[in-house]
């Protein structure tokens, strides 16, 4: 065989070489899924060849944002993690580039439906502990069951507690029942609230406390349909009670109790 001939059909049979398009992912906390997986979502969405394209994920009040140069738009991943919340957030992200594509990415019906997020009206559980000031420290833990609708919600709230460091042998009952808003991983509630106070120094005593409430949590996820929980909230009284001890006052029960709690909360 000629020199020319070869060298034509080592051409021939040479490999073609594709490049792939460039696909940028900024994701500037901490996502559901990682920069690897939401890129590699992107990947099976949009086509092989073509110009750059460059995505940011942040978070906001209202929940995860996802930004490229033609638009932004929220994106609703509630009880989704890894690559199924990374494909959700590529689909938004491929609609938003519809117009900057050198042609329409190939819609894939069998992944989507897959990554329909989850009915808003799950029941979730958690546990609570955490500290109220009612002048001295009140120590307990409380279980919270909530309703949500859409970014509404319905939530009761039950508990217990105790007063810590004091001579003066008091426990009380919590009971909140109220309404609030989910806006991403944060929730605000308003809230009515009995607190039930049994005494039993001295000749004992037991009341009821009844007012209102408000409070503010934070919902991180850890996994699954499990959020870590963390909250603050203040309760208003429209009662008080004095209590003393050899002639002294040893306790008033609070006009305002700020309190702090941390726990668990599960999706069942």
């Amino acid at each position: 065989m000629s020199l020319p001939l070869s060298f034509a059909v080592l051409v021939c049979a040479a490999p073609v070489a594709y490049a792939e398009r460039a696909i940028g992912v900024e994701v500037t906390f901490a996502a559901p899924f990682d920069a690897d997986e939401l890129r590699e979502a992107l990947r099976m969405r949009l086509p092989a060849d073509g110009p750059g394209v460059a995505v940011r994920v942040t978070l906001t009040p209202t929940g995860i944002q996802v930004e490229t140069r033609d638009g932004v738009r929220a994106v609703d991943v509630e009880g989704l993690r890894g690559p199924a919340a990374a494909r959700l957030v590529a689909l938004a992200a491929s609609d938003l580039m519809l117009d900057d594509l050198a042609s329409a990415p190939v819609s894939a019906p069998s992944v989507t439906a897959r990554i329909e997020p989850p009915a808003t009206s799950r029941i979730t559980v958690g546990v609570l502990g955490g500290i109220a000031g009612w002048g001295r420290m009140l120590g307990g833990a409380a279980i919270d069951v909530t309703l949500p609708r859409g970014r509404g919600l319905f939530a009761i709230e039950l508990g217990g507690s105790t007063l810590l460091g004091t001579g003066i042998d008091l426990t009380a009952g919590i009971a909140r029942v109220g309404a609030g808003l989910r806006l991403g991983m944060m929730e605000v509630r308003g809230s009515v609230v009995l607190a039930p106070v049994f005494v039993s120094s001295g000749t004992g005593d037991s009341t009821v406390l009844a007012g209102g409430g408000a409070s503010i949590r934070m919902r991180v996820p850890v996994a699954s349909r499990v959020h870590a929980v963390f909250g603050a909230g203040i309760d208003a009284f429209a009662t008080r009670t004095e209590y003393r001890l050899a002639g002294m006052t040893a306790l008033t029960t609070p006009r305002f109790a700020p309190w702090f709690g941390a726990g668990m909360e599960v999706a069942p």
